[in-house]
């Protein structure tokens, strides 16, 4: 995997875990690089996110440092003087503004991070300064059981990281993510195309419908290549008008890179927009790459064995979308239902039917299997069960009421899930 031009990473033991696994990591950005970040929404959130928050405002970042094994949530004034001090060691020993720096922490909520450890860790960065991506990406998890990246080569390069498998419906955010390319692009076309990409993978999945306290995503653009892509609110919006045709081309893409649609789905694009060649190519390659990302922490949701996907068409409004989704992917009795591969559909309806808030037409309501009709005339059972043995299983649901679609990913709740966190701490 190369990484963009002008970005160094790393990561080793710092002693914050026990196991003497990797613990802490870090990006760093040669120049000032542009920058976009969202958070977690959840209101006890971490001390990192506090400064992440007030040091992104301005666009610009040039290094980001993450520890895992202790997150610095609920530590008081104590623990939001260590994030300050972190970013202000990092400075000192990069040379670099510490406004420019922003901390991550991942792992047991409450415990006082070692500030000593810290320190040592932030100066030995100078020591460091290698191009270690698979070194970065151990040293972010925590419960994770593998490494998460992805990446992009042509004219220029996107490389992306995430951990993640426990604590994960984000809410505008993800659990740590963070993107970097040498493409050329402002930071409020960042900070546009951050919010679009998050919605559209990150903030569209779930393992346990539980926010985390830390949930970080960020995306670094430097500047180095040749390509100069800008991104306006009006023509990200634009796709929301797309077909249901169109839409599912993107679908294909993002999913399965399917290069021979890739033409067409280009042009698609840029009738709908004003978007030129090598923006639409961009924007493409980070929400496959974010929705690559998103996959895999489902894929090691703590236990998972499964994924699904469930599509929805023809709602009338986005909240119903929204809420009949989320329904979908956080029901406990359909998630089971998937890890047994059980082709019980009355749960499904079950849990379309628990967003009472909302009025929609239910007789209109097609739901199908791997293109299988699921409800209300649900094909041969074993051929249903079959289906539902694979390792990722799609489904659609047809609500009838109107044009509105939208796209959910979850993964099963097997008996992992429960073992692991109920000894997480001791």
């Amino acid at each position: 995997m190369k990484v963009p031009e002008g970005f160094f990473l790393n990561g080793w033991h710092a002693g914050i875990k026990k196991n003497y696994k990797k613990d802490f990591g870090f990006i760093f950005c040669e120049s000032i690089a542009n920058a976009a970040a969202v958070f977690t929404q959840n209101k006890f959130v971490g001390n990192p996110v506090i400064v992440g928050r007030e040091h992104i405002k301005d666009g610009y970042l040039q290094c980001i440092v993450v520890n895992s094994g202790n997150s610095n949530v609920a530590t008081g004034k104590e623990g939001l003087e260590l994030a300050y001090n972190t970013c202000k060691w990092v400075g000192q020993t990069l040379r670099i503004k510490e406004q420019n720096v922003i901390p991550c922490s991942t792992g047991v909520i409450g415990r006082m991070l070692d500030a000593d450890v810290m320190r040592n860790a932030c100066f030995s960065i100078k020591n460091y300064m290698g191009i270690e991506p698979t070194n970065f990406s151990e040293a972010i998890l925590t419960t994770d059981q593998f490494p998460k990246y992805e990446y992009y080569q042509k004219e220029y390069t996107i490389v992306g990281f995430a951990k993640g498998a426990g604590m994960i419906q984000p809410n505008m955010a993800t659990m740590l993510s963070f993107i970097i390319t040498d493409i050329s692009m402002d930071s409020n076309s960042l900070r546009n195309l951050i919010h679009f990409i998050t919605n559209k993978t990150f903030n569209r999945i779930s393992v346990d419908s539980d926010t985390s306290t830390s949930d970080t995503f960020i995306i670094m653009a430097n500047g180095k290549s040749s390509i100069k892509v800008k991104y306006n609110i009006e023509d990200l919006e634009a796709l929301q008008a797309l077909s249901k045709e169109e839409y599912l081309l993107i679908l294909d893409y993002v999913n399965n890179q399917n290069h021979e649609i890739l033409p067409e789905l280009k042009n698609r694009i840029k009738i709908r927009t004003k978007l030129n060649d090598e923006e639409v190519d961009f924007l493409l390659q980070i929400y496959r790459i974010s929705l690559q990302l998103s996959k895999k922490i489902l894929k090691d949701g703590e236990g998972a064995t499964k994924i699904f996907r469930i599509n929805i068409w023809n709602a009338p409004n986005k909240k119903i979308a929204e809420k009949i989704g989320r329904s979908i992917i956080n029901s406990p009795l359909i998630k089971t239902a998937i890890f047994g591969g059980d082709p019980n559909w009355g749960r499904f309806i079950m849990a379309i039917g628990k967003v009472m808030d909302e009025e929609f037409d239910i007789s209109k309501i097609k739901l199908y299997c791997n293109d299988k009709e699921f409800y209300p005339r649900p094909a041969d059972l074993e051929l249903l069960a079959k289906d539902m043995s694979n390792q990722e299983i799609y489904f659609d649901l047809d609500l009838g009421n109107g044009n509105v679609y939208d796209s959910f990913w979850g993964c099963d709740l097997t008996y992992d899930y429960v073992k692991l966190n109920s000894e997480y701490t001791t």
